[in-house]
């Protein structure tokens, strides 16, 4: 029981913390340094192998689960949050450190090249899985997220990096999208809370042969990412999983055979 409420606290101790410098931040207008060096210290508390072996214990109690889930909610809300400050602002981060190291790898999983089409749901307005597609292929790729302030920044970062004329974010609706019925690949972020919803949406208006990547958070990883049981879809088959990642996980679909052939692309 002691290490149980060992690991509860630690996580209601990261929730009220992460929730105080969010909303500090909210009310002055700053202090994010402050609370990027927290989110950084949450990714740091998550990959550490005591705080594995304590999950592997307790990550099924309902308590540990409840507040896995309030830790969770207050990091995405500070993530969006600290979103505002520049990628040179957030200097040698532990989370962009193995966000960068993480998209280079997904790259070579997922086959793409100089004649992909890249289609990112929830981009952020730190956009790096995008704009490192676009420097590395020189090709072209649509981000889009629901946050109209988040699509100005994200747009502000391409072109910051002369990526402006391959790289484009909008607002935009999914359900009226008309790049996703050209997309090659599509990846689904993390952040992303409704990905079965999404890939409902994506069936019957994609390409037979395009490639889905979702991002996910199971297990421990849960407390940075939102969930996703990819066998409880049977659109779409799991063709490669991806579990190195220390930040998130990472599964690969492609359209059943049932699906093939459904979609109305014009």
């Amino acid at each position: 029981m002691r290490g149980k409420l060992e690991l509860l606290s630690l996580l209601q101790l990261l929730e009220d913390e992460i929730m105080a410098l969010t909303h500090g931040s909210q009310a002055c207008g700053g202090g994010y340094n402050l609370l990027r060096t927290k989110l950084d210290e949450l990714c740091e508390f998550m990959v550490r192998d005591e705080t594995i072996r304590q999950w592997k214990v307790w990550g099924r109690d309902k308590e540990i689960q409840n507040q896995a889930e309030r830790l969770r909610e207050a990091s995405i809300e500070a993530l969006c949050v600290s979103q505002s400050i520049s990628l040179e602002e957030w200097g040698a981060s532990p989370y962009l450190n193995h966000l960068f190291h993480s998209v280079k790898g997904e790259w070579q999983s997922f086959g793409m090249d100089g004649r992909s089409k890249l289609l990112f749901i929830g981009a952020g307005a730190l956009p790096i899985s995008v704009l490192t597609f676009a420097k590395e292929f020189g090709s072209t790729a649509l981000g889009i997220d629901i946050d109209p302030a988040t699509v100005g920044l994200a747009n502000r970062a391409a072109k910051a990096c002369g990526l402006e004329t391959l790289v484009r974010f909008s607002d935009e609706k999914l359900s009226g999208l008309a790049f996703r019925r050209e997309a090659t690949h599509i990846m689904i972020a993390s952040l992303v809370k409704n990905k079965h919803e999404v890939l409902k949406q994506l069936k019957e208006t994609t390409r037979d042969d395009v490639e889905i990547m979702v991002r996910f958070g199971n297990g421990v990883k849960s407390i940075f990412n939102y969930p996703f049981e990819y066998g409880l879809t049977r659109d779409w088959l799991p063709v490669q999983i991806i579990e190195s990642n220390p930040i998130y996980n990472t599964v690969i679909l492609h359209k059943s055979a049932s699906q093939v052939g459904k979609a109305v692309l014009a």
